[in-house]
């Protein structure tokens, strides 16, 4: 099967930099914008070093560092890779400016790694796409002031800050309104239980059945969307 756009700039990059020092990749990795790392870990394996750090960015934050990576380390590959015609997300900036003026140290960071992993880790990209949801849910319901039990899943997460946002169907009279809202709340249950079954967080048995791309995908745009219709209806009634 071909590789993904994204998969194939994260392997032409991680060649580019190979011929690196390792005494001098913590320097370069971070000059074209790989998170900070220590000497040691690059000269434990320079190809870990830097795919490890790929692997926890967006489809367009790679597409970044592929062309700083190319114009001080040209290869061969690299520039084919970087001719591929790049697969757009345009609902991805959207999605993230509104998480990162919400919460952009917590939110925001588990919305890039969900961004990042649709491709190359599709299960753990549907556990990032609950746990996003889980934590807007959270941040809702303690600035609301309610409170919410330890072990309490998604759904009943999403029920509490719903109605801390009067976003509950029941909350509404309107047919209209308590249909689509009753659906935005059967998403959150469905991202709840795709994630029991396909995600990474549970055991499998010894017949999985396994997300692809496109699964993950889908997983993590309903939930970037769901995300940010709560914090934007969060936003509009704390104004």
């Amino acid at each position: 099967m071909e590789k993904s756009v994204t998969a194939t700039l994260r392997t032409a990059i991680v060649d580019a930099l190979y011929p690196i020092s390792a005494n001098m990749l913590a320097d370069v990795g971070e000059a074209v914008g790989l998170a900070p790392g220590t000497r040691d870990e690059a000269f434990s394996s320079k190809q870990r070093y830097v795919s490890k750090r790929l692997l926890k960015l967006s489809p367009e934050n790679v597409l970044d560092i592929a062309r700083k990576v190319h114009a001080e380390y040209p290869t061969e590959d690299l520039e084919r890779a970087l001719q591929r015609p790049v697969q757009s997300h345009p609902a991805d900036s959207t999605i993230s400016n509104s998480l990162a003026s919400f919460d952009e140290s917590g939110v925001h960071t588990i919305w890039q790694r969900a961004l990042g992993r649709r491709e190359s880790d599709p299960e753990g990209a549907l556990t990032l796409a609950r746990t996003l949801l889980e934590e807007v849910c959270k941040h809702i319901i303690e600035a609301s002031g309610k409170t919410y039990g330890d072990k309490d899943e998604l759904p009943r997460l999403y029920r509490t800050a719903a109605e801390c946002l009067n976003l509950a169907p029941d909350q509404h009279t309107e047919d209209i309104f308590k249909r689509i809202l009753g659906g935005c709340q059967t998403v959150v249950e469905g991202l709840g239980s795709i994630r029991n079954r396909l995600s990474d967080a549970h055991g499998k048995g010894r017949k999985p059945a396994r997300p692809s791309a496109r699964h993950a995908a889908l997983a993590v745009n309903l939930a970037g969307a769901m995300a940010t219709f709560l914090v934007q209806t969060w936003n509009e009634r704390s104004a």
